[in-house]
């Protein structure tokens, strides 16, 4: 599938397979991230979102297919270099070691400079602009350990944004961020599309993920269940299929964007196909 209306691509998975053993994680998944774009990857616990968001920043390989970065096959780029164009942001950002955020964040700064060549003041000036733009420049002196989980991700995103990425890719980046925070890094994330940025996002919130994405793809069981404008994809018939739910879906009164609400379970876990992650 390619989902990306023939514009420039930056990021793209051709036909991903991946499996451990003879457990299928991702069956024949292809997608294309787009500059200026927010990309939405949505499903139930278990679909393969995180697995493909790992494998299209590199972190694991797929069986059969690729993952192009700018045209070049990611397996045949090294680190450094795609460092420079890709940021990914985990959902587990837990550091044991006693760097401070602002230690975290330049480090982002790294890919850009040459081996044994030190940082400069323009690197120190994007750390703390990096910061500044997440909302956590407070934080820069503090250790990292001793940061609660949303600061932690909020520290980690401005790590991403120091890497100056083409495309930017994040597993739940507001899951442990209160609501005024998961709304500054939603609209942040719309901005740094509009300036240019592909960005490709976990989100199990699917109200946000209607109301902030330009485009979702619905992963069931390994597999692109749907993928296309919101209003295209989150669709009563598609969201009992992939969520075993029935959902009422209407437009929201303040916002505009789709409101999904789940009404009542139509199967159990026992019924629908084994899931996987």
């Amino acid at each position: 599938m390619s989902d990306d209306s023939g514009r420039g691509t930056v990021l793209r998975a051709s036909t991903l397979r991946l499996a451990y053993d003879e457990r299928v994680i991702l069956d024949d998944v292809s997608l294309g991230a787009v500059p200026g774009e927010v990309l939405g990857l949505i499903g139930p616990n278990g679909a393969g979102k995180t697995t493909l968001l790992k494998t299209l920043a590199g972190l694991l390989t797929p069986q059969a297919g690729q993952v192009l970065l700018n045209g070049r096959p990611l397996t045949r780029m090294r680190p450094r270099e795609v460092a420079r164009q890709l940021a990914h942001v985990p959902q587990d950002t837990a550091l044991d070691f006693g760097f401070t955020a602002y230690d975290v964040v330049l480090m982002g700064r790294h890919p850009h400079v040459r081996r044994l060549q030190p940082l400069d003041t323009a690197d120190h000036r994007i750390t703390g602009e990096a910061l500044h733009t997440v909302g956590a420049a407070h934080l820069a002196g503090q250790r990292v350990p001793t940061l609660s989980g949303g600061e932690r991700q909020l520290v980690h995103l401005a790590r991403a944004l120091a890497q100056q990425p083409q495309a930017l890719l994040l597993d739940e980046p507001v899951a442990a961020l209160d609501l005024r925070h998961q709304l500054h890094v939603l609209q942040l994330l719309r901005t740094l599309a509009a300036h240019g940025t592909a960005v490709v996002t976990v989100l199990h919130d699917l109200g946000q993920a209607a109301r902030f994405c330009d485009r979702l793809a619905l992963l069931d069981a390994g597999r692109i269940a749907a993928a296309g404008p919101p209003a295209d994809v989150l669709t009563e018939p598609l969201i009992s299929a992939a969520y075993g739910v029935q959902a009422a879906v209407r437009a929201d009164e303040d916002t505009g964007a789709l409101r999904v609400t789940p009404l009542r379970i139509v199967s159990s876990e026992n019924n629908r196909k084994e899931s996987v992650r």
